[in-house]
């Protein structure tokens, strides 16, 4: 299965994700260290051969070839975008492809991540077994996804602008995969996973990077990133933020968190 028209367009510019990851590193209410909490999840030595499917902004493998990684450092993603942020990194390669038919031969690698990404691939289980087929023996598989219903604010908030311009919102990417049904999937390709969950929540003291984020997530809500309704529609997000700001007092908290997900081939 091919991946979707919308997840195609929007990964075209990393501008969107980017501001998304940001979002995450500069307002959650913990600090929250994914890659640190990712490596330490595989047990990732300095030699292990790693593939790391839906690279996005290559921050993963360029923060393991600076620290000295000595195993094959190797990224995949279906944007072009994404292999070009990599390109000019010494020790990791970055290619072009989709988690559901993974351009490798079998056995060749010993880590294998997937971090926030598979809620974007058409047929999971699919690509659960191209991650599983391209590990060797005793290769080690992570995955991670967001909790359940996470920033309950923000969806709420773009629900009712997206539905209010007379535009049917798509299955959210969130609500496709999640902490809820990651699990059982990774088991019946895998067998036994074991499962970290991690709490958090985002915090903003002011309205405008509530405004930024939720704008980055225009896509998933149906509207696509040439899209004419896309002014009109920030400027909606921007006038309903703003006013609740001026209404009310405290920080706007959203409740957030994610798990990490880790299964070992036999």
């Amino acid at each position: 299965m091919k991946p979707s028209i919308s997840d195609v367009q929007e990964y075209l510019s990393l501008e969107a994700l980017t501001t998304r990851i940001q979002t995450h590193q500069r307002y959650s209410e913990h600090r929250d260290d994914l890659d640190g909490t990712v490596r330490q999840a595989v047990s990732l030595s300095g030699d292990a051969d790693l593939l790391d499917v839906g690279c996005g902004t290559g921050a993963f493998l360029r923060n393991l070839a600076e620290r000295g990684h000595r195993g094959r450092l190797v990224g995949l993603d279906l944007s072009p975008a994404a292999v070009h942020a990599l390109h000019d990194v010494a020790g990791v390669s970055a290619h072009l492809g989709t988690a559901t038919d993974l351009p490798y031969d079998a056995g060749v690698f010993d880590v294998v991540t997937a971090r926030h990404m598979l809620y974007h691939v058409p047929d999971v289980r699919r690509a659960l077994a191209e991650c599983r087929r391209v590990l060797g023996s005793e290769g080690v598989f992570a995955a991670v996804v967001n909790c359940s219903g996470a920033t309950p604010r923000v969806s709420a908030l773009l629900a009712e602008v997206v539905t209010s311009a007379g535009i049917d919102i798509p299955v959210v990417p969130n609500s496709r995969v999640h902490s809820d049904n990651l699990p059982e999937m990774i088991e019946s390709t895998f067998g036994a996973v074991a499962v970290h969950r991690y709490d958090n929540a985002l915090v903003f003291d002011r309205p405008e990077p509530v405004i930024a984020f939720a704008a980055a997530n225009l896509s998933f809500y149906g509207v696509e990133p040439d899209s004419a309704l896309r002014p009109e529609l920030t400027r909606a997000i921007e006038a309903k933020v703003r006013a609740w700001f001026a209404a009310e007092v405290g920080p706007w908290r959203d409740p957030k968190g994610y798990v990490v997900c880790t299964a070992r081939r036999s």
